[in-house]
């Protein structure tokens, strides 16, 4: 299995400027946490920044799918101190068929995400990959060495044979 998996996708922002926060709020506070709400109504025209949270949500969801069980409710686009989009990923209301799964697998997961938007187009990419300890990468690397110096030897013995 492989250890990343990405998502791409791209909103357009007219179909947020449609369907405004004032008049579908119900919507809003079902796709969107108080924190990328709030975020968004900062700026003096928050459509571009909820269709690019909304597009990094949704690249997200199609890289980490790959990995674990996973609905759009679970994840979060957070901000650092200098601005950059951060993933979070929602553990505490999992539905408890997948729970057990998600637990094991999630922790090693991490996901970054870029988000850009023109005046109409919301486009967001995501990477999503296992961190795996140093001792995890060694232990492949010996594995893969291991296997490459049996290779070279049975080759080395098949060309003595033959001379």
């Amino acid at each position: 299995m492989s250890h990343w998996s990405i998502g791409i996708d791209m909103t357009d922002i007219r179909r947020f400027r449609a369907y405004t926060q004032l008049e579908h709020p119900r919507f809003y506070h079902r796709v969107f946490d108080e924190y990328e709400i709030n975020y968004c109504n900062n700026f003096s025209d928050p459509y571009p920044h909820f269709a690019g949270i909304f597009a990094a949500k949704e690249a997200v969801f199609k890289a980490v799918i790959k990995f674990i069980p996973f609905y759009l409710s679970h994840i979060f686009i957070h901000h650092d101190e200098k601005g950059r989009p951060i993933v979070c990923l929602e553990k505490n209301e999992i539905i408890p068929q997948i729970r057990d799964i998600w637990l094991k697998k999630a922790e090693n997961l991490e996901a970054q995400v870029s988000i850009t938007h023109s005046s109409n187009l919301a486009l967001a990419w995501a990477l999503v990959f296992v961190n795996t300890s140093r001792n995890d990468i060694l232990e492949g690397l010996n594995k893969f060495k291991a296997e490459l110096q049996r290779e070279i030897g049975n080759e080395y013995v098949e060309l003595r044979s033959t001379s």
